[in-house]
């Protein structure tokens, strides 16, 4: 496969910071924080923190299906990490550590998500990152100068479809060995446990 380099600017729509707040409301609005994107280009919505509802931030920076959320603001080791957004049960914005990119229809946005995750992974926002005392920024003109290798839509979507399904195997296999280990673990105390039982009758 042959794909042209073009830059990020070329085939994004939109690319807008979002908003900070301080203020906590109880039954409030929505708001993507750092800790909602993971590592992995996934999302945890384990916590979720509210805000002040505020119609025109709604209207502003409300998220949709399709969007890609890049993490413009962290520490160094995670500044860049990367998720597409498939939806969320009610309306939902995100922080002004995150950009909010929106694809032109040349660029699947799948495809551009597990791109920029990969893009973290090698450390390119690492070294592109501007740095102050515990925290790191990716400069907006800096992230859309990228060259973003572009096959046609269709490969994208594929190559998107095919990595969505190796990851996931990876995911399970993970767990797996994951529970093997807890296992493993488990023994010693288990003979142990055992040995004295035997002892004691």
């Amino acid at each position: 496969m042959t794909a042209q380099l073009v830059p990020l600017r070329d085939v994004v729509a939109e690319a807008r910071a979002g908003f900070a707040s301080g203020a906590r409301a109880v039954k409030g609005l929505a708001q993507v924080r750092m800790n909602n994107v993971t590592t992995r280009g996934d999302w945890n919505w384990a916590v979720v923190t509210r805000i002040p509802n505020d119609s025109q931030k709604v209207a502003r920076y409300l998220l949709r299906p399709g969007d890609v959320l890049f993490n413009n603001t962290n520490s160094t080791e995670l500044v860049g990490k990367s998720a597409i957004f498939y939806g969320f049960p009610e309306p939902i914005v995100f922080s002004n550590h995150f950009t909010r990119i929106r694809t032109s229809p040349d660029l699947d946005p799948a495809y551009l998500a597990l791109w920029l995750t990969e893009q973290w992974q090698i450390g390119v926002f690492a070294r592109l990152c501007d740095r102050w005392v515990g925290q790191s920024a990716i400069r907006s003109d800096k992230l859309l100068a990228l060259a973003l290798p572009l096959p046609c839509l269709q490969e994208q979507r594929d190559i998107a479809a095919r990595l969505k399904g190796q990851l996931a195997a990876v995911d399970h296999t993970s767990l797996a060995i994951r529970g093997q280990l807890e296992a493993v673990d488990a023994l010693p105390a288990a003979l142990l446990r055992r040995a004295f039982e035997d002892v004691i009758s």
